[in-house]
């Protein structure tokens, strides 16, 4: 087996551990994550946990990924990303992905983003639930105050 991928430089610049030992390493590390999309039938918390980044098929996949750097584009979201996997019979499985799910130009339905905020705990859909743009601000100003200057005027 064999699994190419090639991505924007800039695309990799952030994913630093070719060989995650951690769910932490495994967070910033492109192998890791071709190996959980192969392997995890949802890609959540779970995935990127130590135990799930330890198991023995994780890291012996992780270890036939092979990167190639395309010099497409400055930014993190530029370029296309190929992944093309060639399996015991010389059977080459091949797929592109111009924008991630998520991205602002291929924003995730309803359904993914319930599912996402359920991925992340109880407490967060709740805390979410009819939340608005307006609700947001307040959301975001009274978990994250930050010291602004007294007017002055």
């Amino acid at each position: 087996m064999r699994i190419v991928v090639h991505t924007p430089e800039a695309a990799v610049r952030p994913l630093i551990h070719s060989e995650p030992r951690t769910g932490l390493q495994g967070k910033f590390s492109l192998e890791y994550a071709v190996t959980a999309a192969l392997l995890d039938r949802h890609l959540g918390f779970v995935s990127y946990t130590d135990g799930y980044v330890e198991r023995p098929l994780a890291q012996r996949l992780i270890g036939l990924v092979e990167t190639v750097r395309t010099p497409e584009g400055p930014g993190l979201l530029t370029g296309d990303t190929s992944v093309e996997i060639t399996i015991g019979d010389g059977t080459v499985l091949r797929t592109t992905l111009a924008l991630p799910p998520g991205s602002p130009e291929h924003p995730a339905t309803e359904k993914e983003f319930a599912t996402k905020l359920a991925d992340c705990e109880a407490d967060v859909p709740g805390l979410l639930v009819g939340l608005d743009w307006k609700g947001a601000a307040h959301l975001m100003r009274d978990t994250f105050p930050v010291h602004r200057p007294k007017d002055h005027a």
